[in-house]
């Protein structure tokens, strides 16, 4: 069974869609009891990373999430689910402090640093990724370089280990990570349920991992 987390970080109607196009072996859950006995989790949704890690830590989402992965059980986060696999971010209210992310995967969250009108934030809409390890990665299988996938964040990941990032995107002349995968940790910054088959083909590939 997959389990989508059910932690309050926006609209998931999308997602469950493109889930359900492939296995009718998944549900969306706070159920920790479900989480802990799915065999894939996926963690999606939109908004801020503060808010995400409250909500995750507050209901016991985090301990469960990283005994999914102790166990080598796959997880695949995407958007703010992405960027809660690293190590902090400086998204938050609290000015000068940094919130603590899951840990899964080395670097951190911080906004795009482009000045406008050159950079506009949120990078939202379709980009590119390039450089895609097609020898290693397992999520993105059937995938080319500079395929197109939907985008929607203003920030993005730094300071990310080579071997552990499988794709990058562009932006304005900035490199960043754009896919994660670490043992049985994958992420995506941006929205596969929302980039039209070649998208759909990475929500399937993880489901078929």
């Amino acid at each position: 069974m997959i389990a989508v987390l059910d932690f309050g970080m926006g609209n998931i109607h999308s997602l469950l869609k493109a889930v359900s196009l492939y296995t009718n072996q998944f549900e969306f859950t706070s159920d920790l009891d479900k989480i802990r006995k799915a065999d894939k989790v996926i963690l999606p949704g939109d908004g801020h990373f503060d808010k995400a890690m409250e909500n995750l830590n507050s209901a016991g989402f985090s301990e469960v999430l990283k005994e999914h992965v102790a166990a080598d059980k796959p997880l695949l986060g995407i958007c703010i689910g992405y960027q809660v696999l690293f190590e902090d971010s400086d998204e938050t209210s609290k000015k000068g402090q940094l919130i603590s992310g899951l840990g899964f995967i080395r670097g951190k969250i911080r906004k795009f640093e482009g000045k406008p009108p050159l950079t506009k934030v949120p990078h939202m809409g379709w980009n590119k990724l390039f450089e895609i390890k097609s020898k290693s990665t397992k999520l993105l299988k059937g995938i080319q370089n500079e395929s197109f996938m939907y985008f929607i964040h203003s920030y993005r990941p730094i300071g990310v280990d080579r071997m552990d990032t499988t794709a990058n995107c562009r932006y304005y002349g900035e490199s960043f990570p754009a896919v994660v995968e670490k043992g049985s940790v994958f992420g995506t910054q941006f929205h596969p349920e929302k980039s039209d088959k070649l998208g759909l083909q990475i929500v399937k590939n993880f489901i078929e991992l």
